[in-house]
């Protein structure tokens, strides 16, 4: 099964299907209001993603999205496609379906019931609600340039989805296009953002619509028209998903349910699934067929190496894998069943997920020192890196905020999300290695990785092989070897720091030293004055601030305060990142690569991983309620 392909994956089933997606073209059209910007390119000439109209929108410095006549129609006609009758029962009757009714069904009856189900429901007692963040943006837009909340709130909706390009593709030449690309996406969050228990806020469709209404005007290309038409697929499948969620509790014998239906889902099914759940087709098709990454696709964006490599695949895909183990416990409790995490703790227990933190920080590593012939490790890599901060770092994603409510829980809760023990935390990372293969686990749901407890007793690298990994996540073109030196032995110091360490205060203060860590790789990498003084002076303070609030902070339940200090931080790195595009192309693309190698190094290298937190806690929980008799369960815990 093509999982770029959704005729190929069964989603695609009836000739009225067909046409609705036919009917659906991106880019300039005849209608006359709106911004008026002259031509870029010949659009029925140039297939690949492309700028066919001058744009307007300067992320954090203009006062309103701009509306395109030519946007919006395009947006309404993309949506009615969505929930046509047609579109849906295409997706109703395919093969990716069919697996999210057997994951439901498998949850329901293997994870929900009995002490793993009460180990959960009383995690997500205590889980702050996700949710609502554009609300909470709305102070920083207002704060910054816009003219009301009205104003701000598709600002926000759109830059969401903008900064995960603009930190995922740092290889753009033109800074424009990661924020029409993400503004083009906006069409999703209209469907899958409005409504559900965690909604974002911000008003309903229309401001979603307003949000991509330059992306859908500005873009053509036929590879981005057909990213239009994946992306009604992939929003029509979410839909179908969700209702078959819903039905599955009309399921009175979920487990006979499951072996009539052959039995549970694989992980190879389940990631083809997932895959259009988390709408990575067009997500991937819409920027990679635009012109810094065209070297890498076809005519349509079709980035086939990830088929042919499998740590490339492995990489692209923690595109949702670190969303994924951020929201656990959430979507245990509501319904999002269609997850990795989810199925992994059904079908495995606490083992299947155990690690899998320090897998993902693996993952990322090992596709840099892949040695096959496919092109496109390094771009996977910053995907992997982007992404990692990504969920890190923006609002919607409330990783912190669950640490400091799990840290100050009663025991067992606060021992199973506490950090490692000082002396042991880099042993972990360093010895996690993984097994062959494109998914992270077996058939049958074994982790195909292997970490400390499987070592017999070999002694642990130490900080200097992970300040190897490091220095190559922040270098793409290392100029001399004593720069590499260089790196790594600034690298190794404050890995060692933070393998030595035991306090937050003591650990707070290796903030510094990160930054330091900055500074000799940018002296590594970056020639021009004007770019290196750029660096140091927007993105240097915001390292420490990451470190201190979103890696270390996160066992100080202050930082979830109502202070919007999350909130800030995100704008802020959002908006230094974006304005390194206007830097020469080159240097530009340096600073991003050593801002990307440098926090995704102190986030998952450390041993302090936040990830690797929120996954090995509730796989420790469910051990202990497996193993324990009578069936464990944690003690009352205060309201959230």
């Amino acid at each position: 099964m093509d999982v770029w392909d959704a005729d190929a994956c069964g989603l695609i089933q009836s000739a009225g299907c067909r046409r609705r997606l036919a009917a659906l073209h991106m880019g300039p059209g005849g209608d006359s209001d709106g911004p008026s910007g002259r031509p870029e390119k010949d659009t029925v000439r140039e297939p690949a993603g492309h700028i066919a109209r001058t744009p307007f929108y300067v992320p954090y410095e203009s006062k309103e999205v701009p509306r395109y006549a030519t946007g919006d129609r395009i947006g309404r006609q993309a949506l009615n496609a969505t929930f046509s009758r047609e579109v849906l029962a295409s997706a109703m009757a395919s093969p990716p379906a069919a697996t999210a009714l057997v994951a439901a069904a498998t949850i329901r009856a293997q994870l929900l019931s009995g002490p793993a189900g009460q180990t959960l429901a009383a995690l997500a007692t205590v889980a702050p609600k996700k949710g609502g963040e554009v609300d909470r943006m709305l102070v920083e837009y207002c704060a910054r340039h816009a003219d009301s909340p009205e104003q701000a709130a598709p600002m926000a909706i759109r830059d969401f989805y903008g900064s995960w390009y603009a930190w995922s593709f740092p290889r753009c030449t033109d800074g424009r296009i990661p924020g029409l690309v993400g503004s083009a996406l906006c069409l999703t969050t209209a469907v899958d953002y409005v409504g559900p228990a965690d909604a974002a806020g911000g008003g309903g469709r229309d401001a979603h619509l307003a949000a991509a209404s330059e992306g859908l005007a500005c873009l053509a290309g036929t590879a981005s028209t057909q990213a239009l038409r994946d992306i009604v697929v992939a929003t029509a499948f979410m839909k179908t998903k969700d209702t078959l969620v819903t039905a599955s509790a009309a399921i009175t014998d979920p487990r006979g349910f499951v072996h009539a239906a052959g039995g549970p889902v694989t992980p190879e099914e389940l990631f083809r699934a997932r895959w259009w759940d988390a709408d990575l087709t067009p997500v991937f098709r819409a920027i990679l067929s635009t012109p810094d990454y065209r070297h890498l696709t076809d005519d349509l964006g079709t980035f086939r190496a990830a088929d042919r490599c499998s740590r490339i695949k492995r990489a692209i895909t923690t595109a949702y894998r670190y969303n994924e183990i951020v929201d656990l416990v959430w979507d245990c409790r509501h319904g999002e069943w269609l997850s990795e995490m989810c199925v992994a703790l059904a079908m495995g227990g606490g083992r299947a997920v155990m690690g899998i933190g320090d897998a993902c920080a693996r993952i990322t590593d090992d596709v840099l020192t892949c040695d096959c012939h496919e092109n496109g490790h390094e771009e996977a890599a910053e995907i992997a890196m982007g992404s990692c901060l990504f969920f890190l770092v923006a609002p919607r994603y409330i990783a912190p905020q669950q640490l400091a409510a799990y840290s100050t829980a009663p025991d067992p809760v606060s021992s199973a999300y506490a950090w490692r023990p000082a002396g042991t935390r880099l042993r972990g990372v360093a010895h996690t290695a993984l097994q062959p293969g494109d998914m992270l686990h077996s058939p049958t749901w074994q982790p195909l990785w292997t970490g400390t407890s499987d070592l017999n007793g070999r002694e642990a690298p130490g900080a200097a092989q992970l300040a190897r990994r490091t220095v190559i996540r922040c270098l793409a073109d290392p100029k001399s070897q004593d720069a590499v030196r260089a790196c790594e032995a600034a690298a190794t110091s404050v890995l060692a720091d933070c393998d030595r360490l035991n306090t937050p205060a003591s650990l707070h203060e290796l903030a510094e030293p990160w930054c330091r860590l900055f500074d000799t790789v940018l002296d590594a990498v970056v020639a021009d004055s004007t770019a290196h003084h750029q660096a140091t002076t927007e993105l240097r303070p915001l390292i420490g601030r990451i470190w201190r609030q979103r890696i270390i902070g996160a066992n100080n339940q202050s930082t979830g305060g109502a202070d919007h200090a999350h909130e800030q931080l995100y704008a802020d790195v959002d908006h230094a990142i974006r304005r390194t595009y206007s830097l020469p192309p080159i240097e530009g693309f340096a600073v991003r690569r050593a801002f990307l190698g440098v926090v995704t190094s102190a986030a998952e290298l450390s041993g302090l991983n936040p990830y690797a937190r929120l996954a090995d806690g509730p796989a420790r929980l469910l051990l202990d309620a497996a193993e324990t008799s009578p069936p464990f369960l944690p003690p009352a815990l205060p309201p959230a």
